[in-house]
């Protein structure tokens, strides 16, 4: 099957986004403008970005166990990898013992590899007679979406983020089979309409609904009409980004190596800029934080060419180029 180049373009977009957010959160999210923007760009990133990811992904009936299960040791080598290089970053940064941060698992962003990890799997394994019924397996998701908050599971091993996010997979995977109504999914007016009206409610209602965004925060039960409100605004921005997305020539290089981009570039922002904007106390506002980003993100190219930090998120690939 043909690449598809607007799903790179889409991948480069979003995590272009990711890294703006995080060097909001990490440096500034106090500015109005800065807050504004990550709220934006909170409500539909990771959603879309997880959407895609089940998008991508191979249907059950294509592949055997074996193969499953080498995706998932791809996954899981660079995780443990980056694990291990993001626990010394903590300690070197905020001290502690290594051993204690180390039992962090997965360390801050990771968390995605990890539920990435989860998915694969629980797309698998699902007996086929829920597999093959999309609406009633798609709001069983939504409901655990829901009700997942109410859990104290948090951190450890991702388990809440990725029961809260399972809908999004398996809305990327069962739209890529052609079994979701496409009318729908592309309804641009009804996705803006449902954004007009909830986005501005979101952000009135913040940070109570900060505290539910993340998929990772414990909520008692009268946190669950944000919640709805989130996943609703969340589908609807998400769908919206999906169908407006074009293929942009310089987004593609980014977005075939968007994995490389989200594991690099939380090193560079905590190791590197935040430690600087601290010394030389450089300013915070919106262009300066994008300007920061746009440095971010070229670093992080040109640490693309160079084969080292290459084999740290792909060490099966290079392997298997060598041989070859």
């Amino acid at each position: 099957m043909a690449r598809d180049y607007r799903i790179d373009s889409l991948k480069g977009f979003l995590i272009i986004l990711v890294i703006v957010g995080h060097v909001i959160t990490m440096l500034d999210n106090s500015n109005v403008l800065n807050h504004a923007l990550m709220g934006l760009i909170y409500i539909f990133h990771m959603p879309l970005f997880i959407l895609v990811s089940g998008y991508l992904t191979k249907s059950p009936d294509s592949h055997n166990s074996k193969a499953m299960w080498s995706g998932v040791l791809r996954i899981l080598v660079p995780l443990l990898i980056f694990h291990l290089i993001y626990c010394a970053s903590s300690v070197h940064l905020y001290g502690g013992s290594y051993l204690k941060v180390l039992k962090s698992f997965p360390n801050s962003i990771l968390w995605y590899l990890m539920s990435l990890i989860f998915w694969r799997i629980m797309l698998y394994y699902t007996p086929k007679s829920l597999l093959n019924r999309p609406a009633l397996y798609l709001f069983i998701a939504l409901i655990v979406s829901v009700l997942c908050g109410l859990t104290h599971l948090g951190r450890p091993f991702s388990i809440q983020r990725t029961l809260n996010f399972y809908v999004f997979f398996l809305m990327g995977y069962y739209y890529r089979q052609g079994v979701l109504n496409r009318q729908w999914w592309h309804n641009n007016i009804l996705h803006v309409a449902v954004a007009v009206v909830l986005l501005p409610l979101i952000f009135y209602l913040y940070p109570r609904c900060g505290n539910v965004m993340n998929g990772l925060d414990h909520y008692d039960l009268d946190g669950i009409p944000e919640k709805i409100l989130i996943l609703a605004c969340s589908i609807a921005m998400s769908l919206l980004v999906f169908n407006l997305m074009r293929d942009f020539k310089p987004l593609r290089a980014i977005g075939r190596e968007s994995l490389f981009y989200y594991l690099y570039h939380f090193l560079i922002i905590k190791e590197i800029l935040m430690p600087l904007v601290a010394a030389y106390g450089w300013p915070t506002t919106l262009p300066l934080i994008l300007l920061y980003s746009a440095v971010i993100i070229a670093v992080v190219f040109v640490m693309s060419k160079i084969p080292p930090f290459k084999w740290l998120v792909d060490p099966f690939s290079l392997a298997s180029k060598s041989k070859g």
